[in-house]
């Protein structure tokens, strides 16, 4: 049973949505509320999609195929407040509330589904982009804890990124370097992050992105690693 401030807050970017709206773009909204008995279908694919894949029209990502540690370690940051505090971050703000209302059994079942979601690889990039110095970058920059398959690794709590929708990518990296995210006080692998991107450029941020949509679809980083 969802509580009522809950079952709310699922729906007050719909709500949002509404509002901002004209005919043509309501005939587009999804419809119906989400499906399935388990925690996911009452909770999570009203915003996340039936099948993990994101609505960019609610900022949620596609979160399919993640892996069980790291969508517990992340609601366990949103539930401490170390994530989805900033007064700025609303899409994060609205996971920390629903989160807050969610049982430690009902957060390790959304996780263990999420996880069992045949992944939705992140977009490529558009042909022609020169990935020679984005390659050379993420291979000296991010590949030692994003590992060379872009997939992420438990040791240094670092997340697949291949699954990843693009628009996310690039706020989330955004939202680091403008102390968005990982900036709290206790976050010892946002804090990395926010380090990692405080000089990024904005044209910086979607060359990385643009690669990792390349490392989804194939492409291997590992020969640009300085030795």
């Amino acid at each position: 049973m969802i509580p009522p401030v809950v079952r709310f807050l699922l729906y007050l970017p719909f709500i949002a949505l509404l509002v901002s709206c004209g005919e043509d773009d309501l005939a587009a909204l999804p419809s119906g509320p989400p499906v399935g008995t388990g925690v996911y279908g009452q909770v999570c694919a009203a915003c996340h999609g039936v099948n993990g894949e994101g609505k960019e029209e609610l900022f949620s990502p596609s979160i399919t195929g993640l892996p069980v540690w790291y969508v517990e370690e992340q609601l366990g940051k949103f539930r401490s407040g170390k994530r989805g505090s900033h007064p700025e971050d609303i899409p994060g703000q609205q996971m920390r509330a629903i989160s807050l209302s969610l049982s430690d059994a009902q957060i390790k079942e959304a996780a263990a589904t999420v996880a069992e979601m045949p992944i939705i690889l992140t977009e490529p990039p558009l042909a022609g982009v020169d990935l020679e110095t984005a390659r050379f970058r993420f291979a000296n920059e991010c590949m030692e804890c994003h590992r060379y398959n872009g997939k992420g690794e438990v040791v240094f709590h670092s997340a697949q990124l291949i699954s990843l929708n693009r628009s996310y990518l690039i706020r989330q990296l955004k939202n680091y370097r403008d102390g968005k995210r990982g900036a709290s006080e206790g976050d010892l692998y946002g804090v990395k992050m926010v380090e990692m991107t405080s000089r990024l450029t904005d044209e910086e941020i979607e060359m990385f992105v643009n690669y990792i949509g390349a490392l989804a679809h194939g492409d291997d980083p590992r020969s640009a690693r300085e030795r």
